[in-house]
């Protein structure tokens, strides 16, 4: 089963909700309905195959009449799904000071990537066999995969408004979570996640390796280290740091802006090497569609200018709330969810990279991050950030010995500002504040714990 096999059920149950708010003394309304699907599939080599089926269809409605807004969301697309969210929303009408709906002036699309298909049944279990017959080869015999996690996803949307305009949209998503454990008594399992953005190119022998190389490097001895060292940060870290300096790019009001505060004498937040876009136009990116949660075109917005800030992010209602232009910067994931204001694929630029390989061998006593072990935290009132995270020591190119947990703390503002080169190896990861498109990272001078 697919979205686009409701595409009819969706059409009807957006055309049932549209007929009950024109028959309604409403001035003006939007209606959201959605249909989405995700079959998840786990190979375990010596288990069983385990199939899970998630089916997710409903409608939301907002509306605005007299002064007052309301909202509500109802499962299913049938009529009475639409009954219940245009009642719904009439109950929840509060007072508000200006009207939350974009005007039909500001409401567009943006062409967008013809939707791929699903892989067709059992890619994902011969994905799964090869992948764990690649892993044992790659790695001598050292690694094993424990069990691969294939989540594929397809949806349909229907956005539609009383001032006659309406979008569509179908896409589809596959993902990989594979957990690799060495075949010894000291080993743990080691976990890695992956956006296949093309499931037809995927190439297993690819993936095996990028996920094994990281996995290998964890056999090394143990050897720690403390002071001030240069930092590779590998994609995933670089990732989990980017998601947690997000909401420094969003709309917020003037005294909860810590932004300002964190830039030096010359307007900088990061070093000349980090430019940083929230692009929803990216093919490549995870998400994709002709326009945001509200109805505003999809396009890329520059956040960070080579290391200046540039605009900020806000779903309409934040923008006229903080003075900030509507650029499109609604989220809506779910027929549950209000628009709301936040990044869909915070992407790193990359035109100036320099090859991985490069970034290994231009220190020459340097901390190589790996994985992180917990959430990156900032606080920007204090200027201040913490990582704690798995990595080896580099002697060149050398690895020195693997350092099991290590702590880094310091100014969030100089971590940044020491970026001094970003790598070619771009790589999608799914974090706590959405998407992010992350390369590795070279950082000169920061405080490492041992």
């Amino acid at each position: 089963m697919s979205a686009p096999d409701h595409r009819g059920r969706l059409h009807s149950a957006a055309a049932a909700a549209r007929t009950l708010l024109e028959n309604s003394p409403v001035e003006r309304w939007e209606v959201f309905a959605k249909a989405s699907f995700v079959r998840e599939v786990e190979v375990a080599p010596g288990r069983p195959l385990r199939v899970v089926h998630v089916e997710e269809t409903g409608v939301a409605v907002r509306s605005l009449r007299e002064g007052s807004a309301g909202f509500a969301a109802a499962s299913g697309l049938g009529t009475g799904a639409s009954r219940r969210a245009v009642e719904g929303a009439f109950a929840t009408e509060t007072a508000v000071t200006h009207d939350p709906l974009p005007p039909r002036r500001l409401l567009g699309t943006t062409e967008v990537r013809d939707t791929r298909p699903l892989p067709p049944t059992g890619w994902a279990t011969h994905v799964g066999e090869e992948l764990a017959q690649a892993v044992t080869n790659l790695a001598d015999g050292c690694l094993r995969l424990r069990r691969a996690i294939i989540q594929e996803g397809a949806f349909s949307w229907i956005l539609t408004t009383g001032d006659d305009w309406v979008a569509r949209h179908d896409g589809t998503g596959t993902s990989l979570l594979a957990e690799v454990e060495g075949v010894s008594d000291r080993a743990g399992v080691w976990r890695d996640w992956l956006h296949i953005n093309d499931p037809e190119a995927f190439d297993v022998e690819t993936a095996a390796a990028r996920i094994s190389d990281r996995a290998l490097l964890t056999r090394s001895r143990v050897a720690t280290d403390s002071g001030l060292r240069d930092l590779i940060l590998h994609p995933e870290v670089t990732a989990q740091l980017l998601s947690a300096i997000a909401p420094l790019f969003l709309a917020t009001p003037d005294d909860e802006d810590h932004l300002p505060a964190l830039l030096d004498r010359d307007g900088r937040l990061a070093a000349q090497a980090l430019t940083l876009f929230d692009d929803r136009t990216d093919p490549e990116a995870p998400i994709t569609g002709p326009c945001d949660g509200e109805g505003l075109a999809a396009h890329r917005t520059l956040l960070l200018d080579e290391g200046v800030p540039r605009h900020r992010i806000a779903s309409f209602r934040d923008a006229y709330r903080y003075s900030e232009s509507a650029r499109g910067g609604a989220l809506r994931l779910s027929y549950r969810d209000y628009p709301s204001t936040g990044i869909a694929n915070l992407r790193v630029e990359t035109g100036n990279a320099v090859p991985a390989g490069e970034l290994l061998g231009a220190a020459d006593h340097a901390l190589y991050l790996l994985r992180p072990l917990a959430q990156v935290s900032v606080t920007p009132e204090t200027d201040t950030y913490r990582i704690i995270a798995s990595g080896v020591w580099l002697d060149g190119r050398k690895v020195r010995g693997w350092h099991p947990v290590v702590e880094l703390c310091g100014s969030l503002g100089l971590l940044l500002r020491r970026i001094e080169a970003v790598g070619n190896d771009l790589r999608w990861f799914q974090t706590s504040r959405g998407f992010v498109g992350a390369p590795s990272l070279l950082v000169r001078r920061q405080p490492v714990v041992g």
